[in-house]
């Protein structure tokens, strides 16, 4: 689908790779980057699509880190070796923001999937040139998150408030067109303003970086390149593949190091040491990016009755987590390792616009399931709500290392109650392992 105007885009001979690597501590990630230098100058035919891909996918990912852009081994090794005599260090991760800017005309259309894709959507709705603005930052944003930038939320002004409106599943995307097309007032959206946490904004139009900020030229290869590889320096688990493909190679493997001391350094307050249970399935995903919805548990239903607005519906969320406060976990960082701790940041429910000649079951379990449990700070539930004819489809997941006695059905059921709709699966619905 599409894939061919993407791998023009991206992944021609000329555009940029990303190499990303990280470790434990400063000292052990300049050793992991200064040793990939080594095998990249040692070995010239090494393919640098197959190095970012075993890079992305084999490899755990840790807090302090190195991300390199080039378009061939040689650049590569030599942008490795300078980075890796920058001294690095664990950092907290910041809040994301999506900025689309004010909705100005792009001089061109970025070649990507799902820009075609909403711009034929766009062209049923209207031939204005905000509404085919509108939909080219959809796409872009769509893309983006499609390969691991999922911000906490997407701002916009004028016709770019209303791609961000659907990016964000506050409007279904023809509603948001019709509303950059006629004018009509539609929420910007707002940065979030929290004194314990930076936050990181990703400007979408000229690609200019700036104080907190870090900008996307959409019609450029290489500032797709700079963005992901400062994303990943950020601690953001993003793709660094850009989607390009490629095959596994042996590469040097992690620089462990000795501790001066058998005694690990305590836990920061309110951390906890992953149970074994956990362990084995974070780190399991981690190594193999993107699998996470392995281990998620997820049940869905069609419910009567239109789609709650997002309030009951998060309202809903919150009384079942308070039932189940092990649902509250989520995995965090710190001095290099992982650890749990109980999250009181409210979970919010994710209502997705129609989507014509999708089933609306099928496309709520994979909202729910397709982005990976396995990364830092994220919540290990989610809830999914969509119009599915006169009624609504609901998906409830979980991941399953912090489920604890209860299955997805029976967490549906209970938000369900919750929400004041007794609950009526659809034939074959239930929790399932994937």
């Amino acid at each position: 689908m599409s894939s061919a105007m993407g791998t023009t885009f991206l992944a021609g001979p000329g555009a940029p790779r990303v190499l990303a690597v990280s470790a434990r501590d400063g000292r052990a990630a300049a050793d992991a980057a200064g040793r990939l230098a080594d095998r990249l100058a040692g070995d010239p035919s090494l393919d640098p699509d197959d190095v970012a891909l075993t890079l992305v996918r084999g490899r755990e990912r840790f807090a302090v880190r190195h991300a390199v852009t080039g378009t061939t081994g040689a650049e590569l090794a030599d942008a490795l070796r300078e980075s890796a005599a920058r001294p690095r260090r664990e950092a907290p991760v910041p809040a994301l923001v999506l900025d689309l800017g004010d909705g100005s005309a792009l001089p061109g259309t970025p070649a990507l999937p799902q820009v075609v894709e909403a711009s034929a959507v766009a062209g049923s709705v209207s031939p204005a040139a905000t509404v085919r603005t509108a939909a080219e930052l959809y796409g872009t944003a769509s893309w983006l998150a499609a390969h691991g930038v999922r911000p906490e939320t997407v701002v916009g002004r004028g016709p770019a408030a209303a791609a961000a409106a659907a990016v964000r599943g506050d409007l279904s995307l023809p509603d948001a067109l019709r509303a950059a097309a006629t004018g009509a007032d539609v929420p910007q959206g707002t940065i979030p303003q929290d004194p314990e946490k930076a936050v990181l904004v990703v400007r979408v139009g000229d690609g200019a970086d700036g104080p907190g900020a870090l900008g996307l030229d959409p019609l450029d290869p290489a500032s797709y390149a700079r963005l992901f590889a400062a994303l990943w320096e950020h601690g953001f688990d993003v793709d660094c593949t850009l989607g390009r493909g490629g095959s596994r190679v042996r590469l040097p493997g992690y620089p462990f190091r000795r501790s001066g001391s058998v005694t690990a350094a305590s836990p920061a307050p309110g951390l906890r040491p992953l149970t074994p249970h956990e362990q084995r399935w974070l780190f399991h995903d981690l190594v193999r990016s993107g699998s996470a919805a392995e281990h998620a548990l997820c049940a869905t239903a069609v419910l009567p009755g239109t789609v709650p607005g997002a309030p009951d519906a998060d309202a809903a969320l919150a009384a079942l987590l308070d039932r189940h406060p092990n649902l509250r976990t989520v995995f965090t960082r710190d001095g290099g390792r992982w650890f749990a701790r109980e999250s009181r940041r409210p979970v919010a429910a994710r209502l997705l616009a129609p989507a014509p000649g999708a089933e609306p079951e099928a496309l709520v379990r994979a909202a729910a399931v397709d982005e990976t449990f396995a990364a830092a700070d994220v919540p290990l539930v989610r809830c999914v709500l969509a119009p599915a004819g006169g009624g609504r489809a609901v998906a409830l997941a979980v991941y399953a290392p912090v489920a604890g006695g209860s299955s997805a059905d029976e967490l549906l059921a209970e938000w369900a109650e919750f929400a004041g709709t007794p609950l009526r699966p659809a034939a074959g619905a239930g929790a399932r392992t994937a």
